[in-house]
């Protein structure tokens, strides 16, 4: 063992490196990445062209009533994909590993309440993505994050659409 070192630096030292796997998961997980509104949407209209492992790309489109009578909240929406299919939210999450719901600064981010709702029952933890677009007040940022902060496990701020492919491949997507 090596003094001195932090904990962090001592990891990164070639003698732990032979702890390392090096080899890709052997289960990719199941994600969902929502858009909440239309800028949202072509951003990921884009990323759905590179190459992910087991990731739906889709669109919130409405709330709507579950068929479901096992939990508590009647919670269901309906979604499309990006060829327009539509889809419903407790079908697509009911496999899922990750749901990550991306949204503008400025826009109604209110089908967060909807997802994490219907999340939340199914045990499903969800990531937020918050896009600040050029020109959007801090005040317009602090209502969307304040809208999705009690629907989401993990809120991040994106101050570029690079960023969003990078927090998407660091979440394993």
């Amino acid at each position: 063992m090596q003094l001195g070192l932090s904990e962090s630096a001592r990891f990164a030292t070639a003698e732990e490196a032979r702890f390392r796997i090096e080899y890709p998961n052997s289960s990719p997980r199941k994600s969902r990445i929502i858009a909440l509104d239309e800028p949202s949407l072509a951003l990921l209209s884009t990323l759905a062209d590179m190459s992910w492992s087991g990731a739906h790309f889709l669109r919130y489109v409405s709330a709507k009533g579950a068929t479901d009578s096992l939990h508590m909240l009647p919670v269901d929406a309906v979604l499309e994909d990006l060829e327009g299919r539509t889809v419903s939210l407790a079908d697509e999450i009911a496999d899922a590993d990750i749901i990550v719901m991306i949204t503008t600064a400025g826009t109604a981010a209110d089908a967060a309440e909807v997802i994490g709702n219907a999340c939340f029952v199914r045990n499903k933890l969800t990531t937020g993505l918050v896009r600040n677009a050029d020109g959007v007040s801090a005040e317009d940022l602090a209502r969307t994050l304040t809208t999705m902060r009690p629907f989401a496990a993990m809120l991040v701020i994106s101050n570029g659409d690079e960023y969003v492919g990078e927090m998407l491949s660091a979440l394993r997507v």
